[in-house]
């Protein structure tokens, strides 16, 4: 009787292992089914947002032809007209445009009443995965600033500012240096000269200036701590900049030589600015 108990009893118990085991393989096949899906959304929207942007700037911008001799050659890539009058009616915190050659950024540039509502907004104000590119809501979004801060998502499928995590390489830095930025009443051009990874709340996240040598001394700094050496901007001859900021993605170090986490970590691109003559 003693030993059938005993039997029954272990019978028992591995019944209830393997029921248990059986509920952990179920619950861990249920976790894995909603990050899949999960994602699979995720990768939907961002495409479905892609479309709607290509959209978009089929509907506003424009490219030139018009052949110019300018400082970047016979051939001028940065003209194109924008229609203005349609960008406002779509959305008046659209405040310019911003176009690189060569790259994947091509986009509006709002600004909002912080620096996260267009983190999760696109440029109609619709919740958004891949939010949108925007000014820092404590500057002024017409590029007077001596030093104008752009921000935008670094995006699992290239688009937003992806694209700036690569100006680390030094051929592709060399191959993608100029950047066009406009406004409703003004375009300039520009040319990269420094790009770093850093934390976000470093001396590269500097954005006025008390005077010309504290400028001086940000360009310099930024020049220094650039993961490719251009010697050909005089930092004499920067006399307005902006900084095209996203996330990193990884690990890097602050200006103390301090770890920054991937989840902390910043890429600055900084550009020279001049107004388009």
């Amino acid at each position: 009787m003693a030993k059938y108990k005993d039997k029954h009893a272990e019978t028992k118990s591995k019944k209830t292992k393997l029921l248990i085991i059986g509920s952990l393989f179920t619950v861990l096949i249920g976790i894995c089914l909603y990050f899949v899906g999960y994602y699979a959304y995720q990768v939907y929207q961002v495409n479905h947002e892609v479309k709607q942007e290509t959209k978009l700037t089929k509907q506003v911008v424009k490219k030139t032809k018009k052949s110019t001799t300018t400082h970047l050659g016979t051939s001028d890539e940065g003209s194109m007209d924008i229609n203005w009058e349609k960008l406002k009616r779509i959305n008046p915190n659209i405040k310019a445009w911003i176009y690189i050659p060569q790259t994947r950024i091509n986009y509006v540039v709002l600004q909002g009443a912080d620096n996260t509502f267009y983190l999760h907004h696109d440029e109609t104000d619709k919740a958004s995965t891949s939010g949108q590119l925007f000014f820092d809501y404590r500057q002024k979004p017409n590029f007077s600033e001596k030093n104008s801060f752009i921000y935008g998502h670094d995006m699992f499928d290239g688009s937003r500012f992806t694209d700036l995590v690569k100006y680390a390489d030094k051929d592709y830095f060399n191959a993608h240096r100029k950047v066009y930025v406009y406004t409703r009443t003004k375009r300039y051009d520009g040319t990269v000269f420094a790009t770093q990874s850093n934390s976000g709340t470093s001396k590269a996240h500097t954005m006025s200036f008390s005077n010309s040598a504290e400028m001086t001394d940000y360009i310099d700094y930024m020049k220094s701590r650039s993961d490719v050496q251009a010697n050909d901007v005089a930092t004499s001859s920067i006399s307005k900049l902006l900084t095209l900021w996203t996330c990193t993605g990884v690990a890097t170090v602050d200006d103390a030589g301090q770890p920054v986490s991937a989840d902390k970590s910043r890429t600055f691109v900084s550009v020279s600015l001049k107004e388009h003559r």
